[in-house]
């Protein structure tokens, strides 16, 4: 992210509401971003509804309960945290390319049968 730098000082008023402003970012940033990251899974899932094939993390909670594991013995595996498996799994999170390989590998598939359904 880039800096905005001043040529002069803020003054005390300034500075206060420029304060303030900040806080108040700070404390929503977890609500805004927790609410954006429900739109986009709601939009994933329609997309893959309308396409007529589960999402990614509908195919991984399908792949960990057929081979019997929970979420904590996946995660435990794939080297990722249980809470963040289960953000996947909600697709409320898409995984990074590393850990998509890290949970195909520890479920003993493919990540094209993870990422694409495919055999």
């Amino acid at each position: 992210m880039k800096q905005v730098t001043r040529s002069r000082p803020l003054g005390a008023e300034a500075s206060a509401e420029y304060d303030a402003v900040r806080d108040q970012i700070q404390r929503e940033k977890p609500e805004i971003t927790s609410r954006i990251r429900r739109q986009l899974a709601e939009q994933r899932r329609l997309a893959a509804s309308a396409a007529g094939v589960p999402t990614l993390g509908q195919r991984l909670r399908a792949a960990r309960q057929a081979r019997g594991l929970s979420q904590v013995s996946l995660a435990a595996a794939a080297h990722v945290s249980q809470g963040y498996l289960s953000q996947i799994e909600q697709d409320l999170r898409e995984p990074t390319l590393s850990i998509a390989a890290r949970l195909a590998k520890a479920l003993c598939m493919s990540l094209d049968e993870l990422a694409l359904g495919t055999q």
